[in-house]
């Protein structure tokens, strides 16, 4: 009999996201355990949320897709109802992540998913836990800190950190009028030559690997590729501290769903292995092992809590767990794009 090909789609996030090897890796392990059969199409992130969005018109669809928690709110990718039976792996707050209007939309296979901050330890005699430390940096050629001001998640820390929360009542409540602290902060950082901004997921990891860097917020899933990069050059830490007060993110979880109702599909039982697979113990240390991310699976996670694997692992991990836990509001794509008008006007107002 022919074995049923499962068609995967991955989104491709620039040179830093190391994870389709690691998860074609776990595919071809499990064709030769289960004589499973897997095809891969890996995309950018625009013709990624376009194929999904016109799913109708595509010859052959996909079976799986690897998504960031807030994608379930794709409607018109006619995903599938993900079954209870599931949630056994994982807490509920992480679990209930990837529901959507009251039904579980997807499967959580990782958490945390959030900023942090990368430093070169050459330009740091001691972590830069504060602004001040970032600010105070005096280095010939040397940027002392970037981010990315054409993404509004990179702004959210700020926005939770000086602002509050966003959200109330499933209603954006923030503006470009009632953020000018967070604006003010940001603009001071780049008139006093402090911040230059830089594509999250290309320019700005070119420059910070070839040492044009001193520090960057970025995403915590990076760490394996700057580990590998950078050798002991690389070093982690929480987000700076505003005040002496702990500065806070937002953090979620990245997992996988099933289009076109595919977990309903011909191919269910090849589904259902392929998530028993991804969730087990087995495989979720490898997740945390050799490739430094924070797993889902509850009985991984209390090893976690009871022995350091990797300290700069630890700090992403102390990290997420002050940071605010995305809910995917019906208002979220709202919040996306407040935020970039709000890093517009920063932009506009910092060139003044």
């Amino acid at each position: 009999m022919k074995n049923k090909e499962i068609i995967i789609w991955h989104e491709m996030d620039g040179v830093g996201d190391s994870s389709l090897n690691f998860i074609e890796s776990i595919c071809r392990d499990l064709e030769n355990k289960e004589n499973l059969k897997f095809k891969f199409v890996q995309m950018n992130i625009v013709p990624f949320l376009e194929k999904l969005e016109n799913l109708g018109q595509e010859k052959e669809k996909p079976d799986i897709i690897f998504i960031a928690q807030d994608m379930v709110t794709l409607e018109k990718a006619n995903l599938s109802e993900v079954p209870e039976k599931y949630s056994h792996y994982m807490d509920t707050r992480i679990w209930d992540a990837m529901k959507y209007k009251g039904i579980q939309r997807g499967v959580p296979y990782l958490q945390g998913n959030h900023a942090v901050l990368f430093y070169n330890k050459k330009y740091f005699a001691q972590k830069p836990e504060s602004w001040d430390d970032i600010k105070k940096l005096k280095k010939e050629n040397v940027c002392n800190f970037s981010m990315d001001l054409q993404v509004a998640y990179w702004l959210m820390p700020f926005i939770y950190s000086i602002y509050g929360e966003p959200i109330a009542n499933g209603k954006v409540i923030i503006t470009t009028e009632n953020t000018k602290e967070v604006q003010k902060f940001l603009i001071d950082l780049i008139r006093q030559g402090t911040l230059c901004s830089y594509s999250a997921i290309s320019t700005m990891l070119e420059k910070f690997v070839s040492g044009q860097i001193a520090c960057m917020i970025n995403g915590e899933w990076l760490y394996e590729y700057l580990n590998k990069e950078m050798g002991e050059d690389i070093g982690v830490c929480q987000l700076p501290k505003i005040e002496n007060m702990d500065m806070v993110g937002i953090s979620s979880t990245v997992g996988v769903a099933f289009p076109e109702n595919s977990l309903q599909g011909e191919k269910k039982k090849e589904l259902d292995t392929f998530i028993n697979y991804m969730l087990s113990k087995e495989i979720q240390e490898k997740w945390l092992v050799s490739h430094k991310r924070i797993p889902v699976n509850k009985q991984v996670l209390a090893q976690m809590d009871k022995q350091e694997i990797d300290k700069n692992v630890t700090i992403c991990y102390e990290q997420m767990k002050k940071n605010h836990f995305l809910v995917n509001e019906e208002c979220i794509n709202d919040l996306w794009h407040t935020g970039e008008k709000i890093l517009e006007r920063i932009v506009e107002n910092s060139n003044k």
